[in-house]
C-alpha cells in the first residue's frame, strides 16, 4: 500500500494544489524530495510506494484522472460496455511507446498475464476482491495450490486483443468501480515485444524500460534520482507544461527541507518535526495520505487470541493523543478499519457514519486494566510478554511502536519488546511466516469501496497475516463477494465491520495525513487517495 470513484470522489479529502505566488515564464523543470526508494519500473512486480509514483508518471493505461481527479480515458478512446455489465470493450487511440512502438491491445493482455506469471502483488486486484476479471480467481487458485500456470492458463484470463486497437474484457460479476480500477498500476500497459527482449532485466534500468505516459525515464541512479522528460510523443503532450522532472529519492525530511531553502527542491514532505516551522508559510498544504495504521495481531499466538487481552490492548492505547500531539499533522484517531470519507451507500450514506465508529477503539486505562485482569485469569497466567514489530525505514512507524509500548507498559501484568527492522523484511518474511506478535503495518485503498480494507481480513487472504478466521464474518463478505444487488451488498459491508469491531482481530489507530511544502510560483499539483500523485499538470504560474 498498497495500496486508490466518480459519484464519491468529491468527498475524498485532498488536494489538486493552486499556490500563492508571483506570475512568471512557462515552467522547464520541477524538482521532487521523495521520502522513499523505488525498487523497479515493472507494473507487474512494485507495490511499494516510491515506484508507483514513477510509474504513475511514465505508463498510461485505458483510464487516466483529469486535472480535477476524475476519472476520464486514457489510451482508450472509447468505451463501450454490454448491457449486463460484463464486457467492457476498449477502443485504443493512436498512441506511441518511447522507443516508437505502437501501443497495442496485446501490450495489456501481456502486461495483465504477466501479473499472474510472475505472481505479482497486486494480483489480487484481478480477481473478486476488486475487479472481478474472468477467471482470475482461478488462477490464482492454480498459483497457491502450487501449480505452474500454463499458457493456456494464461490465455484463459478475461481480457483479449481483438485486433491492435480493440481491447476485450469479460468480468465474472458487475463491478461499480471497474472503469476507476482501470488507473491502478496494475492494470497499466506494458511494452510486449520490447519486455521480452528484455527478459528477467526489464525495468530494472533506464534502457530496460520504455513509456507511455506523459513522461519518459531518462536517467536512473538508484538511492540517489530518477530523471524524467516531456514525452513529446505522448497524445496529449499539450497539457505537460514541465519539460523535466526530477524525483530525488529516499530523502528524509531534514535534508529534503534544507534542498527546498537553497531551491534545488521545489517539493518535499513535511515530517511532524518540522510542521512547526513551516505550517504558516505560503505553499504549505496538508493532504490525506489514504493510509490506515494499525496494529496486526497475531492470532496464533494465545494471549492474542484471547479477546478480552486484544480489548484491554486497544483500551490502553491513546490514539488521539498520538495522532493530535505525537504527529501534529493533521492525522486522526482511527474510527474503525474502514477509512472515513471512502465511499458512499447507493443512497449516497457515507459508509463510516452508518457502519458507526468501534468502541473498541477508545481510551480508557481502567477497561484496559479490568480486561487484562480477566483475560490473564482465562489464560491461568499472571503476566504476558508480547513484542512489537516495526520497519525501521518506514516513516511514522518508529514512533507508533515506541508510544504503543510506553502505552502498553502502564499495564500491570504485561512486559513489551520492540524489534526493528526493515519493511522489505516484515511485509516478504516475518508477517507472511508469523514470525511476530504485533506488527506496526498500514494500508491504503486500491480503489473506493469498503472491500479495499474488509477484503484483507477474509479467510486466505494472503494480507491476513494473523490469521484471522471468523465464520460470521466471513458469511457477511461472501455476501458482498456474490450479490449484485447494491443495498444487499453494503448492508453486508456494514454487518461485517461492525463484526470486526467486536471481534477486534487487529487495533486500527490513525488515519493518516501529511504536509507538504511546495515553491509558491507552481500550481497543479494533484495528490488524493486512490488516485495518487500526478505531475502532468504542474505549471509554474
Amino acid at each position: 500500500m498498497k495500496r486508490i470513484i466518480g459519484a464519491t470522489l468529491s468527498l475524498v479529502t485532498a488536494f489538486s494544489l493552486t499556490a500563492c505566488g508571483n506570475s512568471g515564464s512557462k515552467a522547464e523543470s520541477f524538482n521532487y524530495a521523495l521520502n522513499s526508494d523505488i525498487s523497479s519500473l515493472d507494473t507487474s512486480a512494485v507495490d511499494d510506494e516510491g515506484s508507483i509514483v514513477v510509474l504513475k508518471q511514465s505508463i498510461e493505461g485505458l483510464m487516466v484522472n483529469d486535472a480535477k481527479g476524475n476519472t476520464i480515458p486514457g489510451m482508450a478512446k472509447k468505451i463501450t460496455k454490454s448491457k449486463n455489465g460484463l464486457t467492457y470493450t476498449f477502443t485504443l487511440r493512436d498512441a506511441k511507446w518511447s522507443n516508437g512502438d505502437q501501443v497495442k491491445a496485446e501490450d495489456f493482455v501481456y502486461a495483465w498475464q504477466r501479473i499472474f506469471k510472475e505472481a505479482g502483488s497486486y494480483e489480487y486486484m484481478f480477481g473478486s476482491s476488486a475487479a472481478n476479471i474472468k477467471n482470475a480467481d482461478a488462477l490464482s487458485a492454480k498459483q497457491e495450490a502450487g501449480k505452474k500456470l500454463t499458457k493456456k492458463d494464461l490465455n484463459s484470463l478475461g481480457i483479449k486483443a481483438k485486433d491492435d486497437h480493440t481491447v476485450v474484457v469479460n468480468l465474472e460479476k458487475k463491478v461499480a468501480f471497474f472503469e476507476q480500477l482501470m488507473t491502478f498500476t496494475c492494470f497499466r500497459p506494458i511494452d510486449a515485444s520490447f519486455a521480452k527482449k528484455q527478459g528477467k532485466s526489464y525495468g530494472k534500468s533506464v534502457k530496460s524500460f520504455v513509456s507511455n505516459g506523459p513522461f519518459k525515464v531518462t536517467s536512473w541512479t538508484k538511492g540517489s534520482k530518477i530523471v524524467l522528460a516531456k514525452n513529446k510523443d505522448y497524445y496529449d503532450a499539450n497539457k505537460v507544461e514541465l519539460d523535466n522532472l526530477t524525483i530525488h529519492l529516499a530523502q528524509d525530511a531534514k535534508s529534503a527541507a534544507s534542498a527546498f531553502e537553497n531551491g534545488t527542491v521545489d517539493l518535499f514532505h513535511v515530517d511532524s518535526s518540522l510542521v512547526s516551522k513551516y505550517k504558516k508559510k505560503a505553499g504549505y498544504f496538508t493532504y490525506n495520505t489514504g493510509f490506515e495504521y494499525y496494529l496486526s495481531l497475531n492470532l496464533k499466538n494465545k494471549a492474542l487470541a484471547n479477546k478480552n487481552i486484544r480489548y484491554a490492548l486497544s483500551y490502553a492505547i491513546n490514539k488521539k493523543d498520538f495522532a493530535d500531539n505525537i504527529l501534529g499533522d493533521g492525522s486522526s484517531a482511527a474510527k474503525g478499519f474502514v477509512l472515513s470519507d471512502l465511499a458512499n451507500s447507493p443512497s449516497g450514506k457515507e459508509f463510516r457514519s452508518q457502519a458507526g465508529n468501534w468502541q473498541t477503539l477508545s481510551y480508557n486505562q481502567q477497561k484496559a486494566q479490568e480486561y487484562l485482569n480477566k483475560g490473564l485469569k482465562e489464560l491461568g497466567k499472571k503476566s504476558i510478554t508480547l513484542d512489537v514489530l516495526y520497519g525501521s525505514d518506514e516513516e511514522t512507524m518508529k514512533q507508533l511502536a515506541t508510544f504503543v509500548q510506553s502505552s502498553l507498559k502502564k499495564l500491570k501484568g504485561v512486559k513489551i519488546n520492540v524489534t526493528a527492522t526493515v519493511k522489505e523484511d516484515r511485509t516478504g518474511n516475518k508477517m507472511p511466516n508469523g514470525e511476530y506478535d504485533i506488527a506496526c503495518t498500514r494500508w491504503g485503498p486500491d480503489y473506493q469501496d469498503p472491500t479495499t480494507f474488509l477484503n484483507l481480513l477474509t479467510k486466505g487472504n494472503q494480507n491476513n497475516f494473523g490469521k484471522y478466521d471468523s465464520k460470521a464474518y466471513n458469511k457477511q463478505m461472501n455476501i458482498v463477494k456474490n450479490s449484485d444487488n447494491m443495498t444487499t451488498r453494503w448492508n453486508a459491508m456494514i454487518k461485517a465491520d461492525q463484526i470486526l469491531s467486536q471481534d477486534l482481530p487487529i487495533i486500527p489507530v490513525y488515519e493518516k495525513a501529511g504536509a507538504m511544502m511546495m515553491n509558491k510560483d507552481y500550481t497543479g499539483f494533484i495528490n488524493k487517495p486512490v488516485i495518487g500523485t500526478i505531475f502532468k499538470y504542474v505549471h509554474k504560474k
